[in-house]
């Protein structure tokens, strides 16, 4: 789900007093390594999953005026294309999340603003927020664990662990870990089903230490630019598996620094299905990016009688020019 992506990439803060917290030099990234889990068809729970791997960032930019009120842009690239910002505001309680916005520019509201982080922390301080982001309501409940260390590819650092634990829209557990004077520098969230049981488990790992990095550079490691995803969301998380029942497939593309009102074209393949030959394109759309960082989603209805079981991928191109595949699987 696409909030709980918003959960899982809000604001790196740090621990101490209120103008601490945030580092305000304009241009401050953060590079992560985020890991997902594929969902596994195994019933074997002690057998581990696949994971994929993506480069996120983070930078902190400009200033926003929103409701006259001034809020420092926190910028959030997956894969190289910006995904969307977190507006902030940095207060002598701590720092609150009043909205967000997404790639194109469009605002959501926080109802009431989310308190991201509560000072002073301490053992045992807890907070909740039991409110609205855009039309769907949230309710989160956090509290400070106590401090431990945790050993990442930026370096062992002695961190605070706040873990937050989600009812509404759905039910997650999310664990960060901040450091004073650097920031985030670790999240694990684990998605959960009506059981309880956990469905998915991500992770957010910080690769070197903050750095300070001009608009005019690319700020992710290595970034892509153009990213691609499927989902049974039209803002959900991405998924490598569906059942054959799904009443929809979302195709999500994402470009950064695009040319000008690029040719978005996606092809629906069945890659190996029954009764189909092999590589058999099933439908295909287009799109035209409005703006060189541009995002869209192409829909793929359910066939009468449902899905036919098998391996499909999406073929994106730009401009006639192979951009991204995104593999999948249909499962009864």
């Amino acid at each position: 789900m696409k909030f709980l992506a918003f959960i899982l990439f809000s604001v790196p803060l740090v621990s101490g007093a209120a103008e601490a917290v945030f580092p305000t030099a304009e241009g401050t990234t953060w590079n992560y390594e985020m890991t997902q889990e594929r969902p596994s068809d195994s019933l074997d729970l002690t057998e581990p999953n696949e994971e994929e791997h993506f480069p996120v960032t983070y930078r902190l930019g400009a200033v926003e005026n929103i409701d006259n009120k001034e809020l420092r842009r926190l910028e959030i690239y997956r894969g190289g294309a910006l995904e969307s910002v977190d507006l902030i505001a940095i207060e002598a309680g701590g720092v609150t999340c009043p909205a967000r916005m997404n790639a194109q520019g469009a605002i959501t509201k926080l109802i009431p603003p989310q308190e991201m982080l509560a000072l002073p922390l301490q053992t045992g301080k807890a907070w909740t927020f039991d409110g609205k982001v855009g039309d769907t309501e949230v309710k989160l409940r956090y509290e400070v664990a106590g401090e431990e260390d945790v050993d990442l590819p930026a370096g062992i650092f002695h961190a605070w662990r706040i873990h937050c634990e989600q009812t509404m829209p759905s039910q997650a557990t999310i664990d960060r870990w901040f450091v004073s004077g650097i920031g985030f520098v670790k999240v694990e969230t684990a998605v959960k089903g009506s059981s309880g049981l956990v469905l998915q488990k991500t992770s957010l790992e910080l690769k070197e230490p903050p750095k300070i990095v001009s608009a005019h550079q690319k700020p992710a490691d290595k970034p892509e630019k153009f990213f691609a995803s499927v989902s049974n969301e039209a803002k959900g998380d991405f998924k490598t598996e569906f059942k054959s029942d799904a009443p929809a497939i979302y195709a999500r593309w994402s470009g950064h620094g695009l040319p000008d009102h690029a040719k978005i074209h996606a092809v629906f393949i069945a890659e190996n299905v029954a009764d189909i030959t092999a590589n058999s394109e099933v439908d295909e759309s287009d799109a035209t990016a409005p703006t060189a960082n541009s995002s869209g989603t192409f829909t793929l209805s359910q066939p009468k009688g449902g899905w036919t079981p098998g391996n499909y991928r999406v073929d994106f191109s730009v401009d006639g020019e192979p951009a991204a595949t995104v593999k999948f699987k249909i499962s009864k």
